[in-house]
């Protein structure tokens, strides 16, 4: 009885080895009116509210996340440092990015289910 067990473990264990991952690999190049966004955040809201959202850090203009696939609503966020505040004892910064990139985002991208999935942000988006 015990042999059973095993290969009908071992057969479970397999199959959920292949299933279809989640999440996404998604990367990109974000500006701000010409010029990489030094510091920020790209947020990927989905559509369905039963998914998680997904956050990725920008450094030097470019971002690398790992997204669940469907349709995204695309927020921006940009920090500009400026500099040493002595009466906080560190370095502050502030957003530069408008609303309409991120509270207010009209941005969106299709997530497809493969780690090949681009999305640039050339902002502000010309009209």
């Amino acid at each position: 009885m015990r042999m059973r067990i095993i290969p009908v473990a071992l057969l479970a264990f397999a199959l959920a080895g292949c299933s279809e991952p989640s999440h996404y690999k998604g990367v990109g190049e974000v500006t701000w009116q010409g010029a990489p966004v030094e510091d920020g955040q790209v947020v990927f809201l989905p559509e369905d509210p039963n998914v998680q959202p997904t956050a990725a850090k920008i450094v030097n203009g470019r971002y690398e996340a790992k997204v669940p696939p469907g349709r995204m609503k695309v927020e921006v966020h940009g920090q500009k440092d400026l500099g040493y505040n002595a009466a906080m004892h560190q370095n502050t910064k502030a957003p530069f990015i408008p609303k309409e990139y991120n509270a207010k985002t009209t941005l969106a991208f299709e997530v497809e289910k493969n780690d090949k999935n681009v999305a640039d942000f050339h902002l502000p988006v010309k009209k």
